[in-house]
């Protein structure tokens, strides 16, 4: 009897601690975040495409790196909530996706964005005391982690992410939006051998520090589309309609790493030739061997014959 309701015991902790760590991933953490360092971030008022016919489109900057991080900087307005879709790493599940925020903005409602003030926020060197929360959820199998303000801020909102596939990097955006990726300075990508970028960007450019600059412009359903005829066809043209997300992949390596791949191309190319002729010359040779004896015992036994 002592024995049955040890086991039953043993059980119910089992269960308990079992429901213990789903209820863990099933709701979501809210934390009052700190303010990062101020100085790990590069603040510019990038501003090339992110106005269209006066609207500003929300713009992000990933600052990639080799060093498995991504400094990522967002130029937004009159934003509450920003959607992260981190990459996750399976091998180390504590680890935290988006680290080290910084906010440089203004809190005040209804501000309008515009080239100067993101020029004159650029050149601030402290943070604004804005009041944020993170929470994590899950949405169809993805998770999301939600950058919550107390108020609507309109100007820069930085933070760092990790990459856990190293140089392969992902991200997820929805129109209408501005995306830059900065490739880091000695690196580049576009071979489609060694690593490609999906879609081709809408824009390439060197900035001053030498490093590749790749641009993704999404000012949202294009007029005449597919979504727009199928929204008149019903005759509800005052509802919104969806936006798609759009994934942007990069896949970025070393400036040399294409020579170092044609090298190894050449050596191996070389080798496999060595190893083919030395081949042929031994199949060659076996085979006048073979021919010799053949020879050998056809004159014996003509000889015997006679």
């Amino acid at each position: 009897m002592m024995k049955k309701r040890t086991i039953m015991a043993f059980c119910i902790l089992m269960i308990l601690f079992l429901a213990a760590g789903c209820i863990d991933d099933l709701v979501p953490v809210d934390q009052q975040a700190s303010t990062g360092n101020i100085s790990s971030y590069e603040f510019e008022a990038f501003t090339n495409h992110s106005f269209i016919d006066g609207d500003f489109l929300p713009t992000a900057t990933f600052y990639l790196s080799r060093e498995g991080h991504a400094n990522v900087v967002y130029m937004v307005q009159n934003e509450s909530v920003i959607d992260i879709i981190p990459l996750e790493d399976l091998s180390s599940s504590n680890e935290e996706p988006v680290t080290d925020i910084v906010v440089i903005a203004s809190s005040a409602g209804g501000v309008n964005a515009s080239a100067r003030m993101f020029e004159e926020l650029s050149a601030s060197s402290e943070a604004t005391p804005v009041n944020y929360t993170l929470s994590e959820d899950v949405v169809r199998g993805q998770k999301h982690v939600y950058l919550t303000f107390s108020e609507p801020v309109t100007g820069f909102v930085a933070f760092t992410m990790s990459i856990p596939r190293g140089q392969d990097f992902l991200h997820v955006t929805t129109p209408p939006s501005v995306v830059r990726f900065v490739i880091p300075e000695g690196y580049t990508t576009g071979n489609s051998l060694i690593g490609k970028t999906t879609p081709a960007p809408d824009d390439i450019y060197y900035d001053s520090s030498g490093r590749r600059n790749l641009v993704w412009i999404s000012p949202g359903t294009a007029s005449g589309g597919i979504l727009e005829r199928l929204q008149s066809f019903s005759n509800n043209t005052d509802s919104q309609v969806e936006q798609i997300p759009r994934a942007i992949s990069v896949k970025y390596y070393s400036e040399s790493a294409p020579r170092g791949l044609l090298i190894a191309t050449l050596v191996l190319g070389l080798a496999a030739f060595l190893v083919l002729s030395g081949y042929r010359r031994e199949r060659k040779r076996l085979a006048t061997i073979r021919q010799d004896v053949e020879s050998r015992y056809s004159d014996r036994d003509r000889k015997k014959k006679q």
